[in-house]
Parts: C-alpha cells; sequence; structure tokens
C-alpha cells in the first residue's frame, strides 16, 4: 500500500510527540513536510516521514533499553539526538537515490553512542552493551570499526534490529568524542562540492591530523566478530586502492555530487517557475 504525504503527520507533530516523553533536539526551526518535499522532493519526504512515524511508535521501549543496558562506568550521550531530522533523512534518502547506497539500510535513523571513560574501555564496553542487548531480545546485523591509519573518522558502531526498527548504537570514549566533535565541521567542508577543491582537501587532511592524535583503543585489532557477527574495518577518507586503482571514498563522493548536480536542477527550474 502506497502513503501519500498528506497521510504522513508534520515533522513539528512528530517532534511534539516525541519530545514530550523525552527531549529531542530537531532545531529550533522545523521545516514543514512541504517545505522538506520542496527541496528534496515528495518522494524522498514520503520515506523519510515513514522510517520515522515508525520508529516513532516504539522509540520509548527502545531507548528504555539502551538507557538500562548501559554500565555504572559508562553513559549514555547525547539522547537528545536518538532520532534523525526529517529533513537531514530526507537530504541523505535524496543523496543515495539512483546509487548504489540507494540499496542498503539507512542505519542512522534510530541512533545512540554510548560513552566509556577511556580508550582502553571501549571494546570492553561495546561487549557488554550487545551481551546486555541480546537480553532484552536486540538482534545483532553488523558492527564496523575505523581504528585504522589514516581514517578521517574512528568509531566502533554496532547495528542491531529491536521491535523491527534498524538501530545504530555508536561506542565511543571521551578522548574519541572529543575528536568526533571538533572533525565534524571539517567533514562538513569536505563533502560540500560548493567549496574549492583546496579547501576540502585542507578540511580532510585536517580531520585526518586530528583523529591520528587519538590512542588505539586496547583488543581493536583483535575484535573479529562482535554479537556473533563480523566486525568489518572501514577506512573514512581518500587513500589508494591499488587493486583498483581508484580511491576509497569515492562513490559516497561520487553521490555527493551527483546530489549537488540535482539539488541546483531543481533550484533551478523552480526559480523559473517563478
Amino acid at each position: 500500500m502506497t502513503i501519500s504525504l498528506g497521510e504522513l503527520p508534520e515533522p513539528a507533530e512528530l517532534h511534539a510527540w516525541l519530545n514530550a516523553r523525552r527531549r529531542l533536539d530537531w532545531d529550533e526551526r522545523i521545516p514543514t513536510k512541504a517545505q522538506i518535499a520542496g527541496e528534496y522532493g515528495v518522494d524522498a519526504t514520503v520515506r523519510s516521514l515513514t522510517l520515522l512515524t515508525e520508529a516513532a511508535r516504539v522509540e520509548q521501549e527502545i531507548t528504555e533499553d539502551l538507557t538500562a543496558s548501559i554500565g555504572p562506568d559508562t553513559s549514555a550521550y547525547q539522547l537528545e539526538s536518538r532520532l534523525k531530522s526529517p529533513q537531514s533523512l530526507t537530504r541523505k534518502i535524496f543523496i543515495r537515490t539512483g546509487t548504489d547506497f540507494d540499496q542498503l539500510p539507512l542505519d542512522d535513523v534510530v541512533r545512540y553512542t554510548i560513552l566509556a571513560p577511556e580508550p582502553d574501555d571501549l571494546v570492553r564496553t561495546a561487549i557488554d552493551a550487545c551481551d546486555s542487548l541480546a537480553d532484552r531480545g536486540w538482534e545483532m546485523s553488523g558492527a564496523i570499526h575505523s581504528y585504522a591509519d589514516g581514517s578521517r573518522y574512528k568509531g566502533l558502531h554496532l547495528f542491531l534490529y529491536s521491535q523491527a526498527v534498524r538501530v545504530e548504537v555508536q561506542v565511543h570514549s571521551r578522548e574519541s568524542i572529543d575528536v568526533k566533535t571538533r572533525t565534524t565541521p571539517l567533514y562538513v567542508v569536505e563533502r560540500d562540492h560548493g567549496q574549492p577543491r583546496e579547501k576540502r582537501t585542507r578540511a580532510r587532511n585536517e580531520a585526518v591530523a586530528l583523529s591520528g592524535q587519538m590512542r588505539q583503543p586496547a583488543g581493536i585489532d583483535d575484535l573479529k566478530t562482535l554479537g556473533g557477527v563480523p566486525v568489518v574495518l572501514r577506512f573514512y577518507g581518500r587513500r589508494s586502492n591499488q587493486a583498483s586503482g581508484r580511491e576509497e571514498g569515492d562513490a559516497s563522493s561520487q553521490a555527493q555530487q551527483s546530489a549537488a548536480q540535482r539539488l541546483a536542477k531543481r533550484t533551478s527550474t523552480k526559480e523559473r517557475s517563478l
């Protein structure tokens, strides 16, 4: 059954319902679904709001499971960001449309971060959280870590299902959260194809340098499985791939560039119609 945009709630209504139970940060000015559709198209907006509406129905129970699963020395970080905003999610769907990424599941519609005190606590925290969530009926789907030399971002991510909703759980130390906070604005510049190439390259190199100062968590290189699924090593950024002759990150970059071109075309079309 196809759902129309008119059948879905306004983002502000969805936010008010979720925020009444636990604070949720979707920025001060929440656009209407018509405004989001005007920028990214109706199809992407419908997909986004459908996913968020489905997640909202079970979010409270999922969040309660997550907070109950963490140990006494760890904490849930920025729970107010646990659901991706409609505008951000729609933009992501729009970018992926027509690319290989469109066939992959969206990992961060519902997302949490568990904060461990020190880098050497990271692996144990992830294992304990995984075991605790499994006891509550969650199912592991996948896991990645990006503690690789030269990666502009380093983290440990778990992908699980609860209440038929896909959930991302990031595990960070205080050190890695600090670096992530400092490198996020640099990533925004790097992925912006409207910026000069030199500026984007400088931003990427600065992010790589900051991430390169992080301590390697004890046991991370030996973490091959988690909750019965393989832990995949992922590299964020660009590096030579001798086997293919390409640079890792090209596919994502091309998706971003294609989306930028489609957005420019949409803007130009709207301006001509005025």
